[in-house]
Formats: structure tokens, C-alpha cells, sequence
């Protein structure tokens, strides 16, 4: 029962706190830049560069399917080069990219600089974190990444404003430099800040005393330790593939509600600024219920957690259906944030849960670009859903729940014992 307790705490020590916040910043600004101000990219740069918005828009869309190709190569390079030098690396040529997206003169600039750093920064949003929280806390993964992840509804709630506000002030340009020249600092900073493994600094995994020859033995262990899960041997793995496509069809419904939460509500006769007011709301919710998936994955398991996770987004769903009755509009508020932070953290555990500490990266490596395809069909499933119903959200709701019934179900049949090496 002690044991239980032990691992459900966030008593992570001074450096597995520092790692924990060091997380939150990677998801903040990852979510920041990559995915929550494409509200405002299009209208701001269309105003800028004098063409139509929705021709920026759709830049989004491929540039989001490259991007997927990040994941894959800087899961690849992690392994060789570790956490630090790789996060370093990315967060100082996305800070670069970042300050010449202001300068852009032409859509075809726009799509191109918007692709280079939607590309490196999935880099330290999808690899480091999960990466970093699996090497720090193999036992305790479930609370860290419900920590680690309250970055990502934290910057929903006010990194748009941020920015926003920042642009009516000093404009496009100086506030993309701002932007940039803050996670170029990151990047320096990450050279003397991230350490790969608690053992560099002689701290414990999970912060749990373990003895100073175990301690040894496990720090020459993780330096010299050579993954038999190879790209083939893992293309090949039943388990891998369940986990990366029921998280990718959990990720698609979680990512379909959200970006189309106030074109539905608008739908229904919500005013836009009533309907802003309900997605800080839920984003607000969404940092609670980051612990909060944190908290059950750990007291319950990964995959009963993760049930409860997808059955969370059907009842979202339904109520959405309904969002004409203005009381189930605000229970669905309750669901669809508590969602916001929960996927990002499952996804990781689970793969840790069943590679192990030691063949999380290599894991991670090749779940999370097919994971996040499948996320980015979100837009395109939603596209041609209203398209065939005339604008009316039922359908494409209807389909979502269809397919969050089959991610839950690839995600039962995960393997429930660790293939890998924990220890």
C-alpha cells in the first residue's frame, strides 16, 4: 500500500521538479507557436501581406503533414544524441525561424517559414517531453506528465492573448522576433539546465533510493544501453501499432472538438466573444485535468485510464450534438476541457508502460509520427463531413464518436505487461 502511495505523490526532488517545469515550458511554447495561434496567423499575415486568409489557412494542412517527419527524424536523433543536445539544437533554430516568420513578404515566404518551424518545434513539443519525462520518472510517469502537460492548456488560456495583444502593440514583425529571440535564450539555456537522467546529477528515477551501487549500475547502464528495437523489429510489433493508432484516433477527436469548438458554438447563435470566453474556460479546465489523468493513470492503470479518457469525449460529443440547450453547452465545457491535457500524457505513459525506460525513445520514435498523422486528419475528416451535411455538425460528431469507439478498442488490446527494460 506504501508503494501505492509513493508513486502517486509529486515528491520528484529539486531536479526532477526542474526537469517537470522545464516540460511545461517545451509544451507552452510548442502548443504556442505550432498549433494555438494558427487562430491568428492567417487574418494577421493576410492583413500584412494583402491576400486572403484562407489561402494562409490552408498552408496549415501540408504543413502540418510534414511536420510529421519530424517526428520521426528527431526520434531517431534523440537516441544518438540525447535530450539536451538535440533540444538545444531545434530550440535555437526554431527561435531563427521564428524571427524571420515577421519578415515574410509573400504567401509562398509565409508557407515556407511556417513549415520550418512547425517542423522543428515538434521536435521539443512531441520528443523531448516524452522522452524526459520517461527517463526521469519511469514509475511515477502518470503524475510527471500530468504536470509536464499543464503546459499545453496553460498556453490555450493566455499565449494567444499574449501574442495577440502584442501584435495590435508593436506589430508582426517585433513580435515574432520577441518570440524567437526568448526561445533562442531557451535553447542556450537548455545546454546547462536539461540533464538526460537523474543519475547525472545523482538523484534517484522517481526520486526513490535506490543505493549508491544500484545508482551506478543504472547510469553506466542508460549510457552504454543499445536498443533491440530497431525500426524494422518495431514495424513489425503488434503492440506498437495498437498504441499508435488508437492514441491517433483518440488524438483526431480530441483535436476535431477543439478547433472547431467556436464555429459550432457560433452555429448554435453564440456570440464570437461569448464563444472565446468558453474555450479560455475549458483550457482553464484542461490544466486540471492534466493531474487529473496524471492522477488515474496512476492509480488505476494506463489503459483503464485511457477508457475513461475516450468515453469522456463520446459524452463531449453528444452534448455538442445538443449544444442548442444552453446547460449541456456548459456541461460540455466540463468534458472537453478536462480532455485538453489528458492525451498528450497517456500516450507517453502508455508507451513507456510497455517498452520500458530503457526502449521508451526508440518506441516513441516511431509511435508518434503515425499517431500524429492520423491526428492531422482531423481537419480533413471534419472538412468533408460538413461539406456532406450542409454545415451541420451532427454528422461529423456521429463519425468522431465512431472513430473514439475503435481507438478505445485497439488500446484494449494492448499488451498489458512490459516488453522492454525497466530496470
Amino acid at each position: 500500500m506504501g508503494k501505492k502511495v509513493t508513486l502517486t505523490d509529486s515528491r520528484f526532488g529539486k531536479w526532477g521538479w526542474s526537469m517537470v517545469i522545464y516540460t511545461m515550458l517545451m509544451y507552452f511554447f510548442w502548443a504556442g507557436i505550432a498549433t494555438d495561434c494558427l487562430n491568428l496567423y492567417p487574418d494577421a499575415f493576410a492583413a500584412k501581406l494583402g491576400c486572403d486568409s484562407t489561402l494562409l489557412l490552408g498552408y496549415a494542412t501540408p504543413a502540418g503533414f510534414i511536420s510529421v517527419l519530424s517526428t520521426f527524424l528527431f526520434g531517431r536523433l534523440v537516441i544518438k544524441w540525447g535530450v539536451k543536445k538535440m533540444t538545444a539544437l531545434v530550440l535555437i533554430l526554431t527561435g531563427i525561424f521564428y524571427c524571420f516568420f515577421g519578415m515574410v513578404t509573400t504567401p509562398v515566404m509565409y508557407f515556407i517559414v511556417l513549415t520550418l518551424f512547425t517542423f522543428t518545434s515538434m521536435a521539443f513539443g512531441m520528443i523531448t517531453t516524452a522522452t524526459l519525462m520517461g527517463n526521469w520518472f519511469p514509475r511515477k510517469k502518470g503524475v510527471a506528465l500530468g504536470w509536464g502537460t499543464m503546459g499545453a492548456p496553460l498556453c490555450t488560456a493566455i499565449f494567444v492573448a499574449i501574442v495577440g495583444a502584442l501584435y495590435n502593440s508593436i506589430g508582426i514583425m517585433w513580435t515574432s522576433v520577441l518570440v524567437g529571440v526568448v526561445m533562442i535564450i531557451l535553447g542556450i539555456a537548455t545546454i546547462f539546465w536539461v540533464k538526460d537522467i537523474p543519475e547525472e546529477v545523482g538523484a534517484y528515477p522517481d526520486n526513490i533510493p535506490e543505493g549508491l551501487e544500484e545508482l551506478k549500475r543504472q547510469r553506466e547502464e542508460m549510457d552504454n544501453y543499445k536498443s533491440p528495437f530497431t525500426l524494422g523489429r518495431l514495424l513489425k510489433d503488434k503492440d506498437m501499432w495498437l498504441i499508435a493508432l488508437g492514441f491517433g484516433m483518440l488524438w483526431m477527436v480530441t483535436i476535431g472538438v477543439v478547433s472547431q469548438f467556436i464555429p459550432r458554438m457560433m452555429s448554435v447563435g453564440t456570440p464570437y466573444p461569448t464563444a472565446m470566453t468558453m474555450l479560455t474556460i475549458t483550457a482553464v479546465i484542461g490544466i486540471a485535468g492534466s493531474y487529473f489523468w496524471g492522477w488515474l493513470d496512476q492509480k488505476i492503470g494506463t489503459k483503464k485510464a485511457t477508457v475513461v479518457y475516450s468515453l469522456s469525449y463520446i459524452v463531449a460529443l453528444l452534448l455538442l450534438i445538443f449544444a442548442q440547450v444552453e446547460f449541456l453547452t456548459y456541461v460540455a465545457l466540463l468534458f472537453v476541457g478536462l480532455g485538453i491535457g489528458g492525451l498528450l500524457n497517456l500516450m507517453a505513459s502508455l508507451v513507456i508502460a510497455v517498452f520500458g525506460r530503457y526502449d521508451f525513445t526508440a518506441a516513441n520514435s516511431v509511435v508518434m509520427p503515425i499517431a500524429v498523422l492520423l491526428m492531422k486528419c482531423a481537419f480533413l475528416v471534419m472538412a468533408l463531413a460538413l461539406n456532406a451535411s450542409g454545415g451541420d455538425y451532427t454528422m461529423p460528431y456521429l463519425i468522431f464518436i465512431g472513430i473514439d469507439i475503435l481507438g478505445m478498442i485497439l488500446i484494449l488490446c494492448v499488451t498489458n505487461k512490459c516488453k522492454g527494460k525497466n530496470e
